[in-house]
């Protein structure tokens, strides 16, 4: 019984941080270029939210605001990029600047990544 209670609690820390994850919105952006690249910014929910300069092979990973139907937009220097659909909880986008004139964003499938490899990359 005791080991059954500690596989349990094992279960939970493993399992536990992915329920954030399905409760939630997120973006990840990511310089894959061999340059920094700067001003870069996403509007969410009506708010701009400002991330800076990325260098090469950085990145950032924000939960969104839930604030119903909503459209996710990447901002490079002063260009606009990737109007995505958001909703408040199971979107995660991933942004990938190539360059300040590439910038490309897919859908994470929700199965496929776990929330601490996401997050901590």
């Amino acid at each position: 019984m005791r080991y059954l209670k500690w596989s349990f609690v094992l279960l939970l820390i493993l399992i536990g941080p992915n329920l954030i994850w399905l409760g939630t919105s997120t973006v990840r952006i990511e310089n894959v270029s061999k340059s920094p690249i700067d001003k870069i910014a996403y509007k969410a929910c009506e708010r701009m939210h400002f991330v800076g300069t990325l260098q090469p092979r950085q990145s950032v990973f924000r939960f969104l605001e839930a604030c119903g139907d909503d459209t996710l937009e990447i901002f490079v220097q002063d260009s606009k990029f990737c109007q995505t659909y958001v909703e408040g909880e199971l979107y995660h986008v991933d942004s990938t600047i190539s360059t300040p004139d590439d910038v490309d964003c897919e859908y994470d499938d929700l199965l496929s990544s776990l929330f601490i490899l996401k997050a901590l990359r």
